[in-house]
């Protein structure tokens, strides 16, 4: 009898650990691109009650899917702090449609990867609960890159972007324009030894070219991406203050 209650009780713990998980990395949404792809994304609101909510577009780095953003504590911190945070797959990465074309081409064509972005915009635009005024981005490299483009332009209305390993001439490629990139309000951040150094030196490129607010921590490693704030709590908590700050 014993034994029968604690399988039971064992299987209700796994179930109840089931629905934290399911719930932890949020509501399944899919959105569509001005060039017909369907984009899939995580959607988390915070539980508490507010008229109105400040949004964080989380992009992830080349190679990887959403899900990277959910391998550590940084999500759970920006809901507790009230953000929405939209996390989507890049067109041919996770659930979201492939496209024509290869990924060298899609991490520089400014008519894929910035559409399925405009596309996260929009869909956070739709819903009233959000700030149209208060929306940032958070990405990791190609990720980065696209935060780099959307805090050139005024086409996007992103107020403010966090860039972690952007490479400056792929976000130049990105934006689609001759005149060299001129942000605002936005923080960089790359390791010293990535890539040989380079991702270092596009970091402070980027940095020179940015107005407004902005802000530039160069790690110790040789570490890319997601993966440098997934190393660093200072460094994550300095991205948090950030948002709080400009957002």
């Amino acid at each position: 009898m014993t034994s029968k209650r604690l399988s039971i009780t064992f299987i209700a713990l796994l179930f109840l650990s089931s629905l934290i998980a399911q719930s932890s990395t949020g509501t399944e949404v899919e959105f569509t691109t001005n060039d017909n792809i369907t984009i899939s994304a995580s959607y988390l609101v915070p539980e508490t009650k507010t008229k109105s909510f400040p949004a964080i577009i989380l992009i992830h780095q080349g190679g990887s899917s959403r899900q990277e953003w959910f391998q550590f504590p940084m999500v759970d911190q920006l809901l507790k702090e009230g953000y929405v945070l939209l996390a989507y797959d890049i067109r041919q990465h996770g659930k979201s449609e492939k496209d024509q074309g290869d990924i060298f081409n899609l991490f520089n064509n400014p008519k894929r990867a910035p559409l399925d972005l405009q596309a996260a915009i929009q869909f956070l635009e739709k819903d009233d609960r959000i700030d149209k005024k208060r929306i940032g981005i958070l990405g990791a490299s190609v990720g980065a890159n696209l935060a780099c483009v959307a805090a050139a332009s005024d086409e996007y209305s992103i107020k403010s972007v966090v860039s972690i390993s952007s490479k400056t001439e792929a976000a130049q490629n990105l934006s689609g324009k001759e005149e060299p990139l001129s942000l605002k309000n936005a923080f960089h951040i790359a390791s010293e030894n990535e890539q040989g150094g380079l991702r270092k030196k596009w970091a402070e490129e980027l940095y020179t070219k940015t107005t407004g607010k902005r802000k530039i921590v160069i790690a110790e490693g040789s570490l890319h991406g997601a993966y440098i704030l997934k190393a660093s709590s200072t460094l994550t908590n300095q991205v948090i203050k950030w948002f709080k700050e400009t957002l």
